[in-house]
């Protein structure tokens, strides 16, 4: 009864909040007549209702702790005040969302440790939250420290001196006070199916802290729990998001080439991006997804270029040979790193110097669409730090892309990763410090501006040396 009637009021409460000058103080009343109903009747004696029972009265005296019990306390201590804190700071924070408001958690670490080393003196149990009477508290309007002050008056009051007036005070009515005021808590059910819809490694953590906290208790759960996040924290930076970014026309905006239809990729450039930490778990898995996800791998264009000069060798070889020149010259050839012609009846065959600049298209097929790709950009954006592996991963990237041609940029470097950078001498090498870009339109400009220049002296006509008045050519005797 006691149970409907607090919900019941709960409800008017919250409907009529605007028209209410103040919330009707449920509990109160519910104690109050609770007390007198039991007292009444005695409905202790009479039907054997469980009640509060006496209460000392009265403050011990402070006593310094007994040392000697440190060594048999010490590991239970621990548990106790990492529940404790994650009690505290998990019912703040709820209660700060509500209603709007900042916690600072080193605050409330501070704050506890106070609490704790004066009460030890007086004996007291350890202090932490309480979920019910904060609720309690809450749920009766209770929102400033004043609230907390009064309420800690009433305490103390009821300790010193009115604390027989609750002797009567039927179990169920603080049972029904509490569960009713731990409605908050048990509408989290709720969130269950979002969960589910949105997130299944928060759905999953969210299930193993309920399940082992229930059958583990409070402090073998949380540690299993905090396991969990753990694991699932390094899952998530080991499958991390990787995209291929391209320009959005006449912009230097650059995004995910699968999330709109108008942005196109740069002709010759490849910006790859990653949205977590590179570090030991997950350095070789950004290797990888680097040449996957672009299309661009050294080992395969390296491979192609081998095999195609092979067969490309072998095929001019044979048709040199077949359309050399015949001299008559004798079978010494003077000079002493000179290559020795092939020798048939004092006839001598010397094939054609022929000049190759471009590969065969067998080699284009390792390449993506076709694309002469002269550029890959690293966008750093996302990535708050590289360790030492991921720094010998990066070194490693540079290296194998620049064996091809290839240029590596990184794009959007944070302060913090330059410095992780330059720790792990990622920059012993003074060059390396230009591959180094403020965003990534920086880094498309400067790509672009080389390649340009590149060009220009590649197209350019080879200067001439100026000849003597009086000299005359050479030409080679037969």
């Amino acid at each position: 009864m006691v149970f409907g009637l607090l919900l019941g009021g709960k409800e008017f409460n919250e409907r009529f909040k605007e028209k209410l000058p103040a919330p009707i103080p449920l509990e109160f009343f519910a104690v109050v007549m609770g007390t007198g109903i039991s007292a009444g009747f005695n409905l202790h004696e009479s039907y054997s209702v469980d009640v509060v029972g006496t209460l000392p009265l009265g403050l011990l005296p402070p006593a310094n702790p007994d040392t000697s019990l440190f060594h048999l306390v010490y590991v239970d201590a621990i548990a106790i005040a990492i529940v404790g804190f994650s009690v505290t700071i998990s019912m703040a924070k709820t209660l700060a969302n509500k209603h709007g408001y900042q916690v600072d958690g080193n605050q409330e670490l501070i704050a506890l440790g106070i609490c704790n080393s004066i009460g030890s003196l007086f004996q007291t149990f350890s202090i932490s939250c309480s979920l019910s009477r904060s609720l309690v508290q809450e749920g009766t309007g209770g929102k400033t420290q004043l609230a907390g002050c009064l309420a800690s008056l009433m305490i103390l009051l009821v300790i010193l001196a009115t604390g027989f007036l609750f002797e009567s005070l039927p179990q169920a009515v603080l049972s029904a006070i509490v569960i009713v005021n731990l409605k908050g808590m048990f509408m989290q059910f709720s969130d269950l199916p979002f969960f589910w819809r949105t997130s299944k490694i928060e759905l999953t953590i969210w299930l193993t802290t309920f399940v082992s906290s229930l059958f583990l208790g409070l402090d073998y759960g949380l540690i299993t729990a905090v396991i969990i996040a753990l694991l699932t924290v390094i899952y998530r930076t080991q499958s991390p998001s990787y995209k291929v970014l391209g320009q959005l026309p006449d912009t230097d905006v650059y995004i995910d080439i699968d999330a709109y239809e108008e942005v196109k990729e740069i002709p010759g450039i490849k910006i790859f991006q990653i949205n977590a930490p590179i570090y030991y778990a997950n350095s070789d898995l950004y290797s990888s997804a680097l040449k996957r996800k672009t299309g661009v791998n050294p080992a395969l264009i390296m491979g192609a270029r081998r095999k195609a000069m092979r067969k490309y060798a072998k095929e001019v070889g044979n048709a040199n040979m077949a359309n050399a020149t015949v001299v008559k010259v004798d079978a010494e050839v003077d000079g002493e790193n000179a290559t020795k012609p092939e020798e048939e009846d004092d006839e001598v065959k010397f094939p054609p110097i022929v000049i190759k600049t471009t590969f065969p298209e067998e080699l284009q097929r390792f390449l993506p669409q076709g694309e002469n790709v002269h550029t890959v950009i690293l966008d750093f954006t996302q990535v708050n730090f590289v360790d030492s592996v991921g720094v010998k991963t990066l070194a490693g990237i540079v290296k194998e892309y620049g064996d091809v041609g290839i240029y590596v940029y990184l794009a959007g470097c944070s302060p913090q990763v330059v410095n992780d950078l330059t720790r792990n001498n990622f920059f012993e090498n003074p060059a390396l410090k230009e591959l180094l870009f403020h965003s990534i339109h920086d880094a498309v400009l400067g790509s672009q501006v080389r390649e340009a220049m590149a060009e220009q002296e590649a197209t350019a006509p080879p200067p001439q040396e100026d000849m003597e008045p009086n000299a005359t050519p050479t030409t080679p005797e037969a």
